[in-house]
């Protein structure tokens, strides 16, 4: 009461003189009372909602550097989480297989000299009517059998990629960083066998999970935001809406695609995701400068040094705002602050 008796001396106090329609007060009253106001205007305005996520890499940019002979990893240059260039050794492999066509290379050599010198000899002799066509010929024949079968064995070595002092030499074919390491040194390998896999993570996947009620709101295209614990964020895209639920978490997965620049998304780094599910434009305010009576909305408007009670009508809340359809326009000044004050005054009470 006795608060109700000192705000009503302070009013008198400054003349504020009370009308039917609106409150006219002077500026040291308001300054006195934070009295502030708010212009309004159209704008668009996003309804977001957040969900945990997880980093993965996009398959789309990753691969398995695999072993194309059996034989025992020689040595392996890279350790899982490391990075990798384009072109880096990853891993050597000792093949008897490969040792094997070398072998076979080397003697295929010396046949195709061998068997040239008899063809260089015969030719002369030929020339010289020494010996018969045939038999010249003959060895014609076996040297260039000898030489499509030298190249062909080179041909095959050569199907294998780098081979450098009889080891097969694995690079990397782009640059990424390595997501796991399958095999140790001195194991052996066979054709197939997975060696590393490495991920190319100037793009990711994230892997968002959204409750079901929440999916319909989100498409294909749309932009998401990821936001890493450290505050940093990542614009994407979606990919993939997960219609399906997860078994696990009863949710459904939302796939999105975004760019890493710096590389400061990492495959397994947990994150969060924020959606925007809505989307309205028109005049924006604040609800903490909505007044509720009796199942109507209410804004104090200034104009000039009045103040006016107006009714609103609220089409739509998001977040902390509401949608004004009626009621107000673009450039109309609203209290934001001291609306107790007021609010009081127009409808009374303590």
């Amino acid at each position: 009461m006795k608060n109700l008796v000192f705000t009503l001396s302070i009013l008198i106090s400054f003349g504020i003189s009370f009308g039917k329609e609106y409150i006219k007060v002077n500026p040291e009253f308001e300054k006195n009372f934070n009295i502030k106001v708010l212009t309004v205007k159209k704008q668009v305005i996003s309804d977001v909602e957040e969900f945990p996520a997880i980093v993965s890499e996009d398959p789309k940019n990753t691969y398995v550097i695999s072993s194309i002979v059996d034989g025992v990893l020689d040595r392996l240059y890279i350790k899982k989480g490391s990075f990798v260039k384009k072109g880096q050794i990853v891993a050597t492999i000792l093949s008897p297989e490969i040792n094997q066509l070398k072998s076979q290379i080397e003697i295929a050599k010396v046949k195709v000299e061998t068997t040239k010198n008899i063809l260089k000899r015969n030719e002369m002799l030929y020339k010289e009517e020494i010996i018969p066509f045939s038999k010249y010929y003959s060895s014609k024949i076996e040297y260039e059998n000898a030489v499509a079968n030298l190249r062909a064995l080179e041909k095959t070595l050569k199907s294998y990629g780098d081979i450098q002092d009889n080891k097969l030499i694995l690079r990397a074919k782009e640059s990424g960083v390595v997501l796991d390491v399958f095999v140790l040194a001195g194991s052996p390998v066979g054709i197939g066998k997975e060696i590393a896999k490495i991920s190319n993570i100037s793009t990711v996947l994230v892997k968002a999970q959204v409750p079901p009620e929440k999916v319909e709101s989100i498409k294909v295209g749309s932009k998401a935001f990821i936001k890493t614990s450290t505050n940093y964020e990542v614009t994407g895209e979606v990919s993939l809406v997960d219609y399906q639920l997860d078994p696990a978490t009863r949710r459904n997965q939302i796939h999105i695609v975004a760019k890493n620049q710096n590389f400061i998304l990492k495959p397994n780094m947990f994150v969060n995701v924020r959606f925007i599910t809505d989307q309205e434009f028109g005049i924006v305010i604040p609800r903490s400068t909505v007044i509720s009576k009796d199942g109507k909305n209410f804004v104090v408007l200034k104009e000039g040094n009045k103040y006016t009670l107006r009714q609103i009508t609220i089409t739509k809340k998001i977040d902390e705002n509401y949608i004004v359809s009626e009621g107000l326009k673009e450039r109309d000044s609203i209290v934001i602050s001291g609306l107790n004050l007021l609010e009081r005054e127009f409808f009374g009470g303590k």
